[in-house]
């Protein structure tokens, strides 16, 4: 039997870092015309609020309620303190250095949740970082305004027109969504205010929160704090907004197709990401590319998904990193992973502008 995929694991690879459930509370909230609304941070008036506790268990031998689990979060400090490995055990990493004529920076692949067992980085990726004049990274979510994140959340994530996912999904579908929510520990009630793709993107942050990942401990989020601690410029190739104004745009068809998707395949995180992170760890894009990207593009949704989240994505990222690059920057640039691999990869669409790639 094929085995599933677990298509939108693009919130690993690919989308987005700002969509990592980092709280395990959820507000419910009237607004003025006496609308209901879910988010992820305390109403304006403590009148007409009611703390929802997403409770979910860590898929382990130990299964435990999240909210009683201490997740080890890696510190820049507490990476200080251990000895940087000289490389994977396969000799590669998953980064490049880039170079054009005196233009040169680096290109690194993010996986978005992480675990300790990532780190520390090898030491020519932390060397690579060091030298460089600024971080780059899709969105630079650490300085982001978290009242206007929730705020946009609200607007583009949630209905607010009466509209609910049981009237936009079919019975089978709203029936199986209400199991799996369920099995999560995510209200029905929550997840019904939502839009197809705030749905999809939520369960999949849940699932891979519950066999022990941590958003916390992605290779962007660490990067982002390095950055900090070495006060180093961070620049972006996208933003917040505009990442939010993507996802919410898909046509409907493709957002009801990736919550499907979600349903059927959310089982399989632990055995998805495991073969993913080996791709990943032995420095192999294109074989992290067949993972996901080559099933995804089997049908017509998912061709328009691909382009939409993929390709239009890395045609504008790898001119964003060209046009740094001429003005002088030697960037050291973080990007999910899924967009290295294949032929409208940032690899090959770099290599096409004339730049040549060499493997850390």
């Amino acid at each position: 039997m094929k085995k599933r995929r677990l298509k939108i694991i693009l919130l690993l690879l690919g989308v987005m870092p700002f969509l990592s459930v980092h709280s395990s509370d959820i507000f419910k909230c009237r607004d003025a015309m006496g609308r209901i609304a879910f988010q992820d941070s305390p109403c304006h008036s403590a009148e007409v609020e009611e703390k929802i506790a997403i409770t979910t268990e860590l898929a382990a031998d130990d299964a435990t309620d999240v909210d009683t689990v201490a997740i080890p979060v890696k510190t820049v400090e507490a990476v200080a303190t251990k000895k940087p490995v000289s490389a994977q055990a396969s000799g590669k990493n998953f980064a490049w250095r880039i170079s054009k004529g005196k233009q040169h920076g680096y290109l690194m692949g993010s996986i978005h949740f992480g675990k300790e067992s990532m780190y520390p980085l090898p030491i020519t990726i932390l060397n690579a970082f060091k030298s460089a004049d600024a971080l780059v990274v899709e969105a630079n979510v650490a300085d982001a305004d978290q009242n206007m994140l929730a705020q946009m959340m609200m607007s583009s994530g949630v209905y607010n027109d009466g509209t609910t996912l049981k009237t936009v999904l079919d019975a089978a579908t709203w029936k199986e969504l209400n199991v799996l929510s369920t099995s999560i520990g995510i209200p029905s009630a929550m997840i019904e205010g939502m839009r197809p793709w705030f749905a999809s993107m939520t369960l999949t942050a849940l699932a891979l929160k519950n066999i022990g990942l941590d958003e916390t401990l992605g290779i962007d989020q660490h990067f982002l704090d390095f950055a900090k601690k070495e006060h180093k410029p961070i620049r972006e190739l996208e933003s917040v907004k505009q990442q939010l104004a993507m996802l919410s745009g898909l046509p409907q068809k493709v957002q009801i197709a990736m919550l499907q998707q979600t349903i059927s395949d959310v089982g399989n995180a632990k055995e998805y990401f495991d073969t993913m992170f080996k791709s990943w760890q032995s420095g192999n894009p294109q074989a992290l590319n067949k993972i996901f990207i080559d099933d995804m593009k089997k049908n017509a949704v998912g061709e328009e998904l691909y382009r939409l989240m993929i390709t239009d994505r890395n045609i504008a990222m790898a001119k964003g990193v060209d046009t740094m690059l001429r003005g002088g920057c030697n960037c050291f640039v973080v990007v999910g992973a899924g967009h290295m691999g294949g032929e409208m990869g940032l690899i090959e669409l770099l290599q096409a502008k004339g730049y040549k790639t060499e493997q850390l």
